[in-house]
């Protein structure tokens, strides 16, 4: 048996044990996903672990993604472009890191009807799944990125190759706590994972036609909660993008396509 570790830190509200050991029962794989909480300090130590025979791979969440980056023998494009790794397979006594939060996050915008085009759209937060959500969408659409830091929003502004299209511009929390409307608001935060309200004090007069929220929970978010009972909004969950994520995760450690139906099945609530 092979064993697939969830790295980061917290770990233990973790849904993804129950969607990746169910699509292995369903294809007969003889794998196991655990999670494994892991300090900052255990983090290149746990990666020399994972090298080890009987390890299949890995994901990685908060707060480690960027710093797996540099841990790895190996990264994809999409893991560099990105700048960090949420998804590691050993290959023999090496690394490689990839990212599948860009992918999740577009499969879960098309499945919930929010993507958008030539809006102006409002991303919180300015880590890796930020910055995978603003490459996503900047294309088509002029992107505010708000961090509780300012200067990490410039930095992930800054580190961006603007395409033809679309404008991306860093703005403080308290700029956008003032702001009146946007098209999509997206939150890439962890603010929500334990009841949170992300927007609190925020002076958006009405909610966006369209709200994200990447925070994957068993019950609903305060965010996801708020917006599905403005009936004119169209809300993408966090555990949709989770599922999403997790699939092409799945087949990044096998090679075969993920039983998505089976991996759905096992969430704690329709998505």
């Amino acid at each position: 048996m092979s064993t697939v570790w969830l790295v980061g830190r917290p770990v233990a509200h973790s849904l993804s044990p129950a969607m990746h050991n169910a699509a292995f029962a369903m294809l007969g794989l003889p794998h196991r996903y655990e999670t494994h909480e892991v300090a900052a300090a255990e983090l290149p130590a746990t990666f020399d672990r994972l090298r080890r025979e009987g390890m299949l791979g890995a994901n990685v969440t908060i707060p480690h993604k960027e710093a797996a980056l540099r841990l790895v023998d190996e990264a994809s494009e999409e893991a560099r472009r990105i700048g960090a790794v949420n998804t590691v397979a050993r290959r023999g006594s090496r690394l490689v890191g990839d990212n599948t939060d860009r992918y999740g996050f577009r499969m879960a915008l098309e499945e919930s009807a929010c993507v958008p085009s030539g809006e102006q759209v409002l991303v919180l937060g300015a880590g890796g799944a930020a910055r995978a959500c603003v490459l996503e969408i900047l294309a088509d659409n002029d992107v505010l990125v708000a961090s509780r830091t300012l200067e990490r929003a410039r930095t992930l502004v800054e580190s961006l190759r603007t395409p033809r299209g679309g404008s991306v511009r860093a703005i403080s929390w308290d700029e956008a706590r003032r702001l009146k409307k946007v098209g999509l608001l997206v939150n890439a935060t962890p603010l929500g994972l334990h009841g949170e309200d992300v927007l609190a004090g925020f002076a958006l007069r009405d909610l966006p036609l369209m709200v994200a929220d990447l925070v994957p929970t068993a019950e609903e978010t305060p965010l996801v909660r708020r917006a599905r009972q403005a009936q004119h909004v169209r809300v993408m969950d966090g555990l949709l993008m989770l599922l999403h994520q997790a699939a092409r995760s799945f087949t990044v450690w096998t090679g075969s396509e993920a039983p998505l139906r089976a991996m759905r099945a096992a969430l704690p609530r329709p998505v």
